[in-house]
């Protein structure tokens, strides 16, 4: 599930900068209708993706994509009013339907999982409590000139975790050093340490927190996945 994740972070911000300049109005939170055919179940009541507060739902569907989006198409259909109701795009493999509903902006992303069988996410997105913090990836350990492509904030009870998605054009070698080095060298315990033929998976522990690393090799350079759980 963990690289649906990354691109239901992608297809947000993509589909945030859509929408970006229409009129918010204040409405009350609202919520995204299903058909008795699709099962959701909650992936977090509180997420933050890409600064952008949201409620994000993992679902499974007994009909085909196809019937998926013409259930969305038919229930935001707005055209007797003069004005589309929905927006839609592909971003492969996922289709994506999307409303602006006053504040919220509420997306559905969908892809085949079998025949007559479909998966996807649900997600409501407050748009008026966008975080815009200049220097919100400040802190994170990096590599200089590593950009932050994903950053995902989810709460549980008594945890909060953070994921975060790193490029840059260093090798997975120097990457693997570097954190390796930056924690043990802040008094980390080393929990897991693997070196693969084109990638490292690190792991450390201090005063009940945990950090992840995942670092592969890509075309230009690696991709950092850092996976951090903290008490909150």
């Amino acid at each position: 599930m963990g690289s649906s994740l990354a691109d239901l972070c992608r297809i947000l911000l993509f589909l945030v900068v859509l929408v970006a300049g229409m009129p918010l109005n204040s409405f009350s939170a609202v919520d995204i209708p299903v058909p008795s055919w699709l099962e959701k179940t909650s992936v977090a009541q509180k997420m933050v993706i890409n600064g952008i507060p949201s409620t994000v739902y993992h679902f499974i569907a007994d009909r085909d994509v196809e019937e998926v989006l013409k259930f969305y198409r038919q229930r935001w259909d707005e055209s007797s009013a003069g004005r589309a109701g929905y927006r839609e795009a592909m971003v492969a493999p996922w289709h994506v339907i999307s409303r602006l509903d006053g504040r919220y902006l509420l997306t559905v992303q969908v892809q085949e999982k079998d025949k007559l069988l479909s998966m996807g996410y649900l997600a409501i997105a407050d748009l008026k409590e966008i975080k815009r913090e200049k220097n919100a990836h400040r802190s994170i350990p990096k590599l200089a000139g590593s950009k932050v492509v994903n950053d995902l904030v989810s709460y549980d009870p008594g945890k909060k975790a953070k994921t975060l998605m790193l490029v840059n054009e260093f090798s997975v070698a120097t990457n693997g050093n570097f954190y390796h080095d930056y924690y043990l060298d802040r008094g980390w315990g080393q929990l897991q340490d693997q070196k693969l033929s084109d990638a490292r998976v690190l792991a450390f522990s201090k005063s009940g927190a945990e950090v992840h690393l995942v670092i592969n090799k890509t075309s230009s350079g690696s991709v950092v996945v850092m996976n951090q759980v903290v008490a909150d």
